[in-house]
């Protein structure tokens, strides 16, 4: 069976992709807020960790969707690699076999990707950290997978819980990893926007003594006292 590749991918419009970016040299975190503005939904598990701190990155998702012990249609996808693009690589969650290392990661650099995100392992660490390219992934091993050349590029994946399609943008701060579905990311941008500009003036009032609970209305809900004396049971 061969490796199978959809070449019609829709980009999204780089000045939303670029609007992203913005956001992220402006504040520390963004991913968070965005997730919120999209119901607190497309994000990656924590079981996707960075390789190395302080990973930060806006890119275009390039999807490689692979069995557990074929390495071949991510080497394969490194043809297609367009500037700004982040990889983005189904292995069925094979965490303790490497897909990611040091060669693959020079030709990713060469063709200008971003960062790559793994449900699996990677190896060459200590090359990888030299290097400084962003690897996001589930662990270390050492024990690369194999050649068999069978799999999908550029096709709908699931990746540490979340889905992803070829074209979608993906964010990486300290807090993890959000995906932003493509036909969605200029509305999801401009919600951003507003949503970490609203969240500056609530830390602002906060630094001014005022109370949280008071800010987000929680005084509305109302409270009941606990009759320690009584058990759950007979309270409610």
């Amino acid at each position: 069976m061969p490796i199978e590749v959809n070449t019609e991918v829709k980009r999204p419009a780089q000045e939303v992709v670029e609007g992203f970016r913005s956001l992220l040299e402006e504040y520390y975190s963004i991913v968070p807020g965005v997730s919120d503005v999209m119901n607190r939904l497309n994000t990656m598990s924590s079981d996707i960790k960075p390789l190395f701190p302080g990973v930060r990155l806006v890119g275009v998702a390039l999807t490689v969707k692979t069995s557990a012990s074929d390495l071949a249609p991510v080497i394969k996808s490194l043809e297609l690699v367009q500037s700004g693009d982040v990889i983005v690589v189904d292995t069925h969650n094979s965490k303790d076999t490497a897909f990611w290392g040091e060669i693959v990661t020079m030709e990713a650099q060469r063709k200008g990707a971003v960062g790559v995100i793994l449900d699996s392992g990677v190896r060459d660490v200590v090359e990888l950290k030299e290097m400084g390219f962003p690897v996001l992934c589930q662990g270390i091993a050492p024990n690369a997978a194999g050649l068999v050349g069978a799999g999908y590029i550029n096709v709908p994946i699931q990746c540490g819980g979340a889905v992803v399609n070829p074209g979608d943008i993906v964010i990486v701060d300290d807090n993890g990893v959000v995906v932003v579905p493509r036909d969605e990311a200029e509305e999801v941008l401009e919600r951003t926007r507003k949503f970490l500009k609203d969240e500056e003036k609530v830390i602002k009032r906060v630094k001014a003594g005022e109370s949280l609970g008071q800010i987000l209305g929680l005084d509305r809900l109302g409270t009941v006292a606990i009759d320690h004396t009584r058990t759950y049971e007979e309270q409610s």
